[in-house]
Formats: C-alpha cells, structure tokens, sequence
C-alpha cells in the first residue's frame, strides 16, 4: 500500500512472518514432517525480520497494509515456480495464515479500513491474546496448584514445600511462563493459537531472554528504508 486510504476485504487478509533466506525448497516426503506437509514450500534456514498483516495482490505476492514494504513472495500463497526460483539473500513470508474466521467471528465488518487493521494489529497481536482466550482455540491454561512437583524425581508431598513450589511457579507464570494443553475442538482454528502467539508482541521478559522484539511489525532495519503509510 502507499498510503492509508485504502478498503480490503476481511476475507483476504493474512498474518506471516518476514525473513531472509539463502535457499527456498519443496518438500518431497510423501508424509508430514513437522509443519511441513508433501509439496509445501518451506525454508529450513533463515533470519526472522517482523510479523507482516496483508493481502495477496493480483500476483499473490504480499501487499503489507501497515508500511510500504516491497512486495514480498509468500510462501505457498505466491506460484511456486518463482518461489523456488528465489536467489540467495531473498527476502520472503513464511508461515502465512489468512485470518477471515478469526475476523468474522468478532464482527469485523467484510471491508476493513487502515484503523480497522491498527484495531486488529493492536487488539490480536498483544502476545497475550491469545493465552488470555485459549478456550476459544480449544486450550486449557495450566494452574500451578495441578502440577506434579518432583524433588530429585521423588514427588513432593510435603504441604509446605509443595506451597512454596506452587507459590514459585505462580510468580514464573505473572513473568510470563504460562502453559496450556489441547483438551477440545475450539469455536476457532487451533492454528490461531500458535499464530497469534509466535507472531504477536513480546513482553519485556522475552525480550531479554530470548532477545525477541517488543513491537513484533516494526521493520527491520536490514530491510531497508521501510516507511510508514502515509496519510494521502
């Protein structure tokens, strides 16, 4: 997009993930191989960039609807003909996942404006949405007071030292170190699940620990001069 005044269908936008990569390649396996499945473009070695919200254009490649950015070929969206025929140093969109179901069901209207996607960007994308709805997903967040605590491999039965444990872990999960298990079919995607998560904001934790960015579509640098859109 160059610039803010925009209308795009709801049913046309995705989510992925910005990287750089040397080496495109079709899977051949005839089974699934982790988030591979037979014939699906993929990347196996690359840098992650940023998060990106888009829609296809006429050529299937990524129209970004928050910053002039290139247009970028997406993985298993785009021909995969010039994907693979992609050169060292190519910068492409991995792991795209359109969000029609997840818009509809919280009553976004079928055409979207640029606030609209702001509102998507900022209520979707937290890095807490979706732990906070994990029901909707089919999910059940773990309590520490469930837990089995173990002291070298013995389980802990002692009440104050399993009070402790569990105080312990209650605090480790306010920092951020939650955890849930699959225990239904939810009203949306499972996938939305990991997608908003992997794809949203990082606490301050996660960024000192594992060096992740905060504002998860802001651009990178090594990108290039990325502008915001401007208003006209």
């Amino acid at each position: 997009m160059k610039n803010r005044n925009y209308k795009v269908c709801r049913d046309n936008i995705y989510v992925g993930e910005v990287v750089r990569t040397d080496q495109v390649n079709q899977y051949k396996g005839e089974v699934n191989c982790l988030t591979v499945e037979p014939g699906q473009i993929y990347v196996s070695v690359y840098n992650p960039y940023r998060s990106m919200l888009f829609i296809p254009n006429e050529e299937n490649l990524a129209n970004d609807l928050l910053y002039q950015s290139p247009n970028y070929p997406i993985l298993n969206v785009t021909d995969d003909k010039t994907c693979l025929g992609l050169g060292e140093k190519s910068i492409v969109i991995k792991d795209a996942c359109n969000l029609a179901a997840l818009l509809k069901y919280f009553k976004y209207e079928e055409e979207l404006t640029y606030q609209d996607i702001l509102s998507i960007r900022k209520k979707f994308f937290t890095g807490k949405f979706a732990k906070d709805n994990c029901e909707l997903f089919g999910y059940k967040e773990s309590k520490p007071e469930d837990y089995t605590y173990l002291n070298h491999g013995v389980k802990i039965t002692n009440p104050k030292e399993l009070k402790l444990r569990i105080l312990q872990e209650k605090i480790s999960q306010k920092l951020g170190h939650r955890s849930f298990s699959g225990v239904s079919k939810g009203i949306l995607p499972r996938e939305y699940f990991d997608v908003l998560d992997k794809l949203g904001d990082s606490g301050i934790l996660d960024a000192i620990e594992w060096n992740e960015k905060i504002n998860a579509f802001k651009p990178s640098k090594q990108e290039g001069h990325i502008r915001k859109l401007s208003r006209y």
